[in-house]
């Protein structure tokens, strides 16, 4: 019985993890060619999903479609979902240094990533969630 509650501890903590992405830099050169630039609002994901990746894709579209409505239909801001396991995206997923579910924000080279955020808030408090990947776009565009 011991045996069979610690494997299903570790399956549990396995998924978890593999469910969550790692950024390994960022670049924040915020420079004036990036003014010009559209946000993109990447979302990486691997094939395995958890609930809580499910709600950042489904929160972060929401987002885009609701609170960055006059953004995207300016040209802005766009949004992007992309399968982290498939060999067409490798390149891009190498860029970034991402795997798994991660979160970015993306404008000519400056990257901001709120994968932590998103974790945190997507399921539980969605409408955090939603506010505050919408500011943090807005401050982007800005500059």
């Amino acid at each position: 019985m011991k045996t069979l509650r610690y494997l299903l501890l570790f399956t549990a903590s396995l998924t978890i993890a593999s469910c969550q992405g790692k950024v390994n830099s960022q670049a924040n050169d915020s420079s004036d060619k990036n003014s010009g630039s559209p946000v993109t609002i990447y979302y990486f994901h691997g094939e395995h999903r958890c609930p809580t990746c499910l709600a950042i894709e489904k929160e972060t579209k929401t987002t885009f479609e609701v609170n960055l409505s006059k953004e995207a239909e300016a040209g802005t801001v766009e949004f992007e979902v992309i399968n982290a396991d498939e060999a067409k995206n490798q390149a891009l997923c190498e860029k970034y240094g991402v795997y798994g579910s991660t979160l970015l924000l993306v404008k000519g080279n400056k990257t901001v990533n709120l994968t932590n955020m998103a974790f945190s808030n997507a399921r539980r408090n969605p409408d955090q969630f939603r506010e505050e990947l919408a500011n943090e776009v807005k401050k982007l565009i800005k500059g």
